[in-house]
């Protein structure tokens, strides 16, 4: 009888979850991401905290007790210079196999970029 009772509750425990990430998917400022590579659950975890980091890194500027402008200004900028290096990776990954590279909202193909300032190159050059 303990026994049922422990499976009951690691159902409710399931389900409570469950509605949990479904209330989570229809908030404004959250995103469902699909996981199909192992190292996405990584990469999850990691820019979530990233994005918890940056926030309060935001709200601590310009407070006497918070990080000084140009130190927050450096972090910032190497947080942006992460996001762009990964969408280097991506479009450098999709020309390697041969796909195109659609970049994700907000940011452009850097492979297109660099195919423009240089006008003697072709697409399967890179």
């Amino acid at each position: 009888m303990a026994k049922d009772n422990g499976s009951s509750e690691k159902m409710d425990y399931r389900q409570a979850r469950r509605e949990r990430k479904l209330e989570m998917a229809q908030r404004d400022d959250v995103e469902v991401i699909p996981r199909r590579a192992l190292e996405t659950n990584d990469s999850i975890r990691l820019l979530t905290a990233n994005d918890f980091i940056i926030n309060r890194l935001r709200n601590q500027l310009g407070r006497p007790n918070g990080v000084p402008v140009d130190e927050a200004v450096r972090f910032l900028q190497r947080n942006e210079q992460l996001r762009q290096e990964m969408n280097l990776l991506n479009a450098e990954m999709c020309a390697a196999m041969g796909m195109p590279y659609r970049a994700p909202r907000g940011f452009e193909n850097p492979l297109e970029e660099r195919d423009r300032k240089a006008p003697g190159k072709t697409a399967e050059a890179n």
